[in-house]
């Protein structure tokens, strides 16, 4: 296109220096769209004051003009009382019903002051009619139209939009583009250059000129709101100064509290298997302080033969919902979700990055067994009807009709494991495999419900595991539990005497049980924890 673009640069400068804002704004937007009119519409109400606050607005009056020739010249200093005197000004948002509610009025300018709030929530900026038909002899008021919406990057179609014929026979538009100007109204064109929004199949063949002229022209809008509202004085520039720095107070309060929901999200999602790209792409690597840890459903097939696949499923939703809740609560993850069974496990390659300090063996394992002593009380709420997941008691009362039980067991082990990402090239999960980790598996399948089965390594271990000042991550967990303030601060609290405390749990914690063997393993001596007081299993 030969048409030159006006000096963006220029008109920035000017426009905060003089006078005669909308003045300039016009003239520079007339000049960059080669438009045959241009019109800015103040969006108001009855009083028809300017700087109202949009929401108030009822109305758009027809407030200045622009255009080419004489014609132009007439509509410049004669245009407002032109429209008014054909009603075609002011333009209703809004018309009365006969029982005295209000309903929103046909045509495309009415719908852009009416509809400024979604012009930035949406993302819309400009609307534009690239052809309109010959409505000459139509009777019709509003006629519908293709209409497509600009947000600076994107053309999209905007459905049910009409456009008020009496205003394309008054200035023979043969197209139309409007764009919301913020605190003020909206700026609209009868007719730009054509070849701008000339099309073959569907598609602009300008379309990256027609980009980079409406671009600007936003940018020209921004600048020019920008530098009108510093011409109010007085009340009205104090209500405009206030309605924006309320908005950049709820706006900066809501990414306050996006940023907080975004961080919560975060460690769920890491809780619950979710990776991230460093560990999607990590190196498979030998990992020496690993605990790991099966929970599994006692009594699996029976309970899937005497419920019906939705009652099922629900069940079982609920119990991975409470074992994902907690391996968040104690800084573990869900390798997987496997059927009836869930694989846990607190390794260094899964650690929260912003900890500035390193978790031992003897700390990880003290989560895990938290974690799963947590599962284990709240599975017994939920089958007794007392989990708030489970308000109507639905687990209860099914597992009462059924005639079966709902419990657990669960097995775990440290040690090395394999750590990395496993899969095909479209589908990956970053898992660990190893000795410890089916050794943790073939210790939950010969274990005991309501329990942690484990071996003589990990009970000698926990027998002289304190929770001290270094045990940052198990102190800050279960800290969060009522009533552990009589605990005092860590320093020489040991591990059982803690867990008793927490759980509720008295004597007779620990079981030991001798010659025990599932498929390839064996041990003479293992340990079985028990989570959930006698009177309660």
């Amino acid at each position: 296109m030969k048409h030159e673009l006006p000096d963006l640069d220029k008109f920035e400068r000017i426009v905060f220096k003089k006078k005669n804002t909308l003045d300039r704004l016009l003239s520079f937007s007339f000049r960059l769209m080669n438009a045959r009119q241009v019109g800015l519409v103040l969006g108001t109400n009855k009083t028809y004051f300017k700087f109202l606050p949009p929401d108030k607005w009822d109305r758009g009056v027809m407030h200045k003009f622009n255009g080419q020739g004489f014609n132009g010249f007439v509509l410049k200093y004669f245009g407002t009382f032109i429209v008014r005197s054909k009603g075609l000004s002011p333009v209703r948002l809004y018309k009365d019903t006969q029982f005295g509610e209000k309903e929103e009025t046909d045509g495309i300018i009415s719908f852009v002051l009416r509809k400024h709030k979604d012009f930035y929530a949406k993302g819309i900026k400009i609307l534009v009619i690239d052809n309109i038909p010959d409505l000459l002899n139509t009777g019709e008021t509003h006629s519908n139209v293709s209409i497509l919406s600009y947000n600076g990057d994107v053309f999209k179609s905007l459905q049910d939009l009409k456009i008020n014929n009496a205003i394309v026979k008054q200035f023979k538009a043969k197209n139309f583009v409007s764009a919301y100007i913020p605190d003020y109204g909206a700026i609209v064109f009868n007719t730009i250059n054509e070849t701008l929004l000339k099309k073959i199949k569907g598609r602009f063949t300008q379309e990256i000129e027609l980009k980079r002229r409406l671009n600007i022209l936003i940018s020209a809008i921004e600048m020019a709101s920008l530098a009108y509202i510093g011409l109010a004085r007085g009340r009205q520039a104090a209500h405009i100064i206030w309605r924006k720095e309320k908005s950049l107070r709820k706006t900066a309060l809501q990414l306050k509290n996006k940023e907080v929901q975004l961080n919560a999200q975060k460690e769920y999602l890491r809780a619950v298997g979710a990776v991230n790209e460093d560990q999607l792409n990590m190196e498979p690597a030998n990992i020496i302080d690993g605990v790991y840890a099966f929970i599994d459903m006692v009594g699996s097939a029976i309970i899937r033969k005497k419920l019906n696949p939705r009652d099922y499923f629900y069940v079982l939703n609920l119990c991975h919902q409470i074992t994902a809740n907690n391996a968040n609560k104690y800084s573990c993850r869900v390798d997987n979700f496997m059927g009836d069974c869930v694989f846990l496990e607190n390794a260094s390659p899964f650690d929260d990055k912003k900890l500035r300090y390193s978790m031992d063996t003897q700390e990880r394992i003290m989560l895990i067994i938290f974690t799963l002593t947590d599962i284990f009380r709240e599975i017994h709420l939920l089958k007794t009807g007392h989990h708030t997941m489970d308000k109507t008691g639905r687990v209860k009362d099914l597992i009462n009709t059924a005639k079966i039980d709902l419990s657990f067991r669960a097995g775990m082990e440290m040690g090395t494991a394999l750590i990395g990402p496993l899969g095909s090239l479209k589908r990956k999960i970053v898992t660990a495999i190893g000795k410890s980790v089916n050794t943790a598996s073939r210790l939950e399948s010969s274990g005991l419900k309501n329990g942690i089965h484990m071996r003589g390594t990990i009970m000698d271990i926990l027998k002289d595991a304190y929770i001290t000042s270094d045990t940052r991550t198990i102190w800050q967990s279960i800290g969060k539990i009522k009533n552990m303030e009589e605990l005092g601060n860590p320093g020489n609290l040991r591990f059982f005497d803690c867990y008793k405390k927490v759980f509720g749990l008295e004597e007779n914690l620990i079981t030991q049980r001798t010659n025990v063997s599932y498929k390839e393993f064996s041990e003479d001596i293992t340990y079985w924890i028990k989570c959930i007081p006698d009177s309660k299993v």
